[in-house]
């Protein structure tokens, strides 16, 4: 994986803000209870952002498919 000109060690330093944010989230959606319908609908916004995302790429590179 490139560093863009970093080290390592200087491009983990650079994450730990959002990744200690992201953390916060993570542990915040686990305590949150969510209905039943609002579940169906975070399974299909995934669905569909799998798929945009893999329709960008070439056969043989997509993220969340086999193609």
């Amino acid at each position: 994986m490139k560093h863009y000109g970093r080290t390592p060690e200087e491009q983990l330093e650079k994450n730990k803000p959002l990744m200690e944010k992201l953390k916060k989230w993570i542990e915040k959606s686990k305590a949150e209870e969510i209905s039943e319908e609002e579940a169906k609908e975070r399974e299909e916004y995934w669905e569909e952002f799998k798929n945009n995302i893999d329709s960008f790429r070439p056969k043989g590179h997509k993220l969340y498919s086999e193609e």
